[in-house]
């Protein structure tokens, strides 16, 4: 078992698919997963990306608590303050401006003071939103097609307020700065487009806030973030699955969490449709990109085993060769160590083609219950790990 400081728990994004997450957090800290010989598994760092970005903050936030019951504490976050209850008016992180049923839902109806400021509020927002457009389209010199694409702005018909509330409210920066595990975000910077790693230190000043929002900032959808002089957007741009962020905070045990299955477990369609085939190509995006971490993690280990064997004056095998050429570059004071990863994935699509959007209730439940299955019968074969010999 690795020492508390150097076990990760990694997050990824995946919008109301960040439920899993919070599964397989309460059967890993139950104890109730062979992965750790059905033992409590204590960790030290949390590294998130998006949704799991406001996982992870919550539970760097609730560190005054043991895991497990930090873990149960973002539950009811998720149940009471996200899912969208049959007893609420909607969603309570995503929200469609103008939407035809908060007039007639009897919850809204029964907050007549919310619901007329959110109806002054759209109204002022999309009528904005059709002035401009308008007007750029009228004046635009640019050919007809692209006049009418350019009129086109999804992100002017979400509300950003809920989730902005949300984040405000589900944790004090105060304790995520004060916190005893090691909190590392992953925000894209939009201007460079490049990922940056933002820590427990960053949460002062409201900055933390900003920092959530960001990484989960999804471009198109809700508005990118500006945080000093920087503009960041959602961190799975860049890093969906942030395993370096874990790695650079002295990661040497990493418990990785994907919301996405992996693509054998993705049944090709008969015919299938424009939408089916676009979701195809972002999840082999993704197992991709994934694999090939994996697959430089996996060279570091070979290659500090063949280190080990050249100094005790074996021969190296001729399979680490390449990996050794790389860690013997380096000085034997090198920083790299052998590395464990397991892997937990859903074994399919959890919710659907837009199950990522959908925050009903059930659906809440049983992508969380999907989630604590995968952790209590975790398999490394079926998962990949990479385990250190």
């Amino acid at each position: 078992m690795k020492p508390r400081e150097e076990t990760a728990l990694v997050l990824s994004g995946g919008g109301v698919y960040g439920a899993f997450e919070v599964g397989v957090m309460k059967a890993l800290f139950a104890g109730a997963s062979p992965v750790n010989g059905y033992q409590p598994l204590d960790v030290g760092i949390f590294s998130g990306t998006s949704v799991g970005a406001f996982n992870a903050a919550c539970m760097a936030g609730f560190s005054q608590q043991n895991e497990l019951d930090a873990a149960l504490q973002l539950e009811s976050i998720w149940l009471e303050r996200i899912a969208n209850r049959p007893d609420v008016c909607g969603s309570g992180a995503f929200r469609i401006r103008g939407t035809p049923s908060e007039f007639i839902d009897p919850n809204c109806l029964r907050q007549p003071v919310a619901l007329a400021g959110r109806m002054a509020r759209d109204g002022l927002v999309l009528g904005r939103y059709l002035l401009g457009r308008s007007l750029n389209f009228l004046a635009s010199p640019a050919p007809p097609m692209d006049r009418v694409t350019s009129t086109v702005n999804i992100e002017s018909l979400v509300d950003p307020l809920p989730f902005q509330d949300l984040v405000n409210h589900a944790f004090r920066e105060e304790d995520v700065l004060n916190s005893t595990r090691n909190l590392r975000l992953v925000a894209t910077n939009w201007s460079m487009g490049v990922a940056e790693y933002f820590k427990n230190s960053d949460f002062v000043n409201g900055e933390g806030y900003e920092i959530v929002r960001a990484s989960a900032a999804l471009p198109g959808v809700f508005p990118p973030v500006k945080i000093r002089a920087n503009t960041y957007v959602d961190g799975g741009v860049t890093e969906n699955t942030p395993l370096n962020s874990a790695l650079s905070a002295g990661a040497t045990e990493l418990h990785v969490i994907y919301l996405n299955p992996k693509p054998q477990f993705l049944p090709l369609k008969g015919q299938p449709d424009t939408l089916d085939t676009m979701l195809r190509v972002f999840y082999l995006l993704l197992a991709g990109r994934i694999e090939q971490d994996v697959a430089n993690l996996r060279q570091i280990n070979q290659g500090l085993q063949a280190l080990a064997k050249f100094q005790e004056g074996g021969n190296v095998p001729a399979n680490a060769a390449l990996s050794f050429a790389r860690i013997a570059a380096k000085a034997l004071g090198s920083s790299h160590q052998f590395v464990t990863v397991h892997r937990y994935y859903p074994r399919g699509v959890l919710a659907g083609e837009f199950g990522m959007l959908d925050s009903q209730l059930q659906t809440i439940v049983n992508v969380m219950e999907a989630g604590e299955s995968i952790a209590l019968t975790h398999d490394c074969e079926e998962s990949g790990c990479l385990l250190a010999e």
